[in-house]
């Protein structure tokens, strides 16, 4: 047994649950308080600058933990992703900061309010110069907005290739707009998926698409290439070509699987969710305190499955 695995199985048989229990219900909510006041950072928005400059106390406390994309969270549930530039010693919003003025309508500047949540959340408030809170729109279910992450790279005069990469956001149950799909030998073989265009495609897509993101059960996103043709029957068609594959290869997808493909704006954000049914998965990162006051992170994953009669 190695001295990590030793030392934390030492720490856990020490734990009072029923002392634990008694603190929490008499400080619990000062000690979340706290916590969040120390996790909460201010910044200006510039509505001209296609860059926000985080805080360099952020970037001390948390620029190795935080992601290269992020979900930036309102009150509203409303979410927009954005990537995080790394520069020297310096850290910025970049790509979809702007959505962020075009949405709250931040044409006079604003001030930004955020706090951290996990590597992949931050929730925010904003305010007005003038002191005023700004108004978060409504939306039912709420607007998601998220980034094609295609060959892009946090650094400044690099270049990648775009791949698989994991989002430990469960996306949203609530779509406007759905299509279940029985996988066909092609489907599954030739690496192109073909999704009909009536019906489904022309309230999801916009002829101006070239490129998705495929979002499965777990939050990995599969950058993927989008073409319009037709199908075997002549009938207008949407093909989806790309990581598709590597979905397939991930999940071991045969010929008769059951997929539903949704969206939650249509034709808005280029975002398609995946269900390989009758699978769910669901990813918690929970804190351990340890006795010398840092906190060990515990990574649990958890997989249902969905048995019919």
């Amino acid at each position: 047994m190695s001295t990590t695995s030793h030392s934390f199985i030492n720490c856990s048989t020490l734990i009072d649950v029923g002392s634990v229990q008694d603190i929490d219900k008499s400080h619990g909510s000062c000690v979340h308080d706290m916590v969040n006041s120390i996790n909460t950072y201010h910044m200006e928005c510039d509505p001209y600058n296609v860059l926000g400059r985080l805080p360099q106390c952020f970037v001390w406390e948390f620029g190795d933990l935080i992601d290269t994309h992020v979900i930036l969270q309102d009150p509203n549930s409303n979410e927009l992703e954005v990537r995080i530039l790394k520069k020297g010693s310096e850290m910025y919003f970049e790509q979809g900061w702007m959505v962020l003025r075009d949405f709250y309508n931040l044409w006079f500047g604003a001030w930004l309010k955020f706090r951290y949540v996990n590597p992949r959340l931050l929730v925010i408030s904003l305010t007005s110069r003038w002191g005023i809170e700004v108004p978060y729109p409504l939306h039912d279910p709420p607007f998601k907005h998220m980034l094609a992450t295609f060959g892009i790279q946090p650094k400044i005069d690099q270049s990648t290739v775009a791949g698989v990469s994991s989002n430990p956001i469960v996306p949203t149950r609530s779509f406007t707009r759905s299509y279940f799909k029985k996988l066909t030998s092609y489907d599954v073989e030739s690496g192109i998926l073909i999704l009909p265009w009536y019906g489904f495609g022309e309230f999801a897509f916009a002829f101006t698409f070239s490129h998705i993101v495929l979002v499965d059960h777990m939050g990995c996103r599969y950058p993927c290439s989008l073409e319009f043709s037709v199908d075997d029957d002549g009938e207008l068609a949407c093909k989806v070509s790309g990581y598709w594959m590597e979905f397939c290869k991930k999940h071991h997808l045969i010929q008769g699987n059951r997929i539903r493909f949704a969206v939650n704006e249509p034709a808005l954000n280029y975002v398609m969710y995946v269900c390989v049914y009758p699978q769910l998965g669901i990813e918690t990162t929970l804190s351990y305190p340890l006795s010398d006051g840092s906190y060990l992170p515990l990574y649990v994953s958890q997989q249902y499955f969905v048995a019919s009669s």
